[in-house]
């Protein structure tokens, strides 16, 4: 994900989620219509989400970026594989409340609670974090991708969520597998292990 790319991202996601005065504070408008939200949230898969009018924003203002120019030299399968990548990112992010600013994995192996106070299980188990981590498909992709969302209780940082989904995408779709730590599963896994070993602490990062 490029500069212009993140900075969408983020705004369109803030423009969900933020109230009215710190989106005026950060020259954000205008905020999305809260229809946009309760109808991705309705969306079992990318090809619903393709058709809501949420994604419909994001899309545009991506292809305004500069995706039109990155995705005319593509063929149409290639073009194809990058639609169903970003509405999985519109599907998966707006089940995201609140940005701390945390790594998907990071987050996911924390030690605590529901109260934020630490305890012996990580949030995520081991079993389902390795049943994301195994997907076959892009629709078990997206739907795993957002119970775990939930079970972190929306706390994680929509961007770096973002990287991870079109990261996947890339490697599922890619015929030349990348060497094993540039993997997505393996760098999850290294995330989650080593926040799973150290002191519970809250990240308080807002952007």
């Amino acid at each position: 994900m490029d500069d212009q790319e993140f900075k969408v991202v983020s705004r369109w996601w803030q423009s969900m989620f933020l109230d009215a005065a710190v989106l005026k504070e950060k020259n954000i408008y205008p905020a999305a219509p809260t229809a946009h939200k309760a109808e991705l949230k309705r969306c079992d898969s990318a090809d619903d989400v393709m058709l809501s009018e949420g994604f419909r924003a994001l899309w545009i203002a991506l292809l305004n970026n500069g995706l039109e120019e990155t995705l005319q030299p593509m063929s149409k399968e290639r073009k194809t594989q990058k639609l169903e990548a970003w509405a999985t990112v519109a599907a998966v992010l707006v089940h995201i409340k609140q940005n701390n600013g945390e790594k998907l994995a990071i987050q996911a192996g924390k030690k605590l609670n529901k109260q934020g106070e630490s305890t012996d299980k990580s949030i995520v188990s081991e079993l389902r974090f390795a049943k994301l981590q195994n997907t076959p498909t892009p629709d078990d992709f997206l739907k795993r991708l957002r119970r775990i969302i939930q079970q972190l209780d929306g706390k994680v940082s929509p961007t770096k969520v973002a990287v991870d989904i079109l990261q996947w995408f890339e490697e599922h779709y890619d015929r030349q597998p990348r060497k094993a730590d540039k993997r997505i599963t393996v760098q999850w896994a290294m995330d989650y292990y080593r926040s799973a070993n150290q002191k519970s602490s809250k990240s308080t990062t807002t952007n």
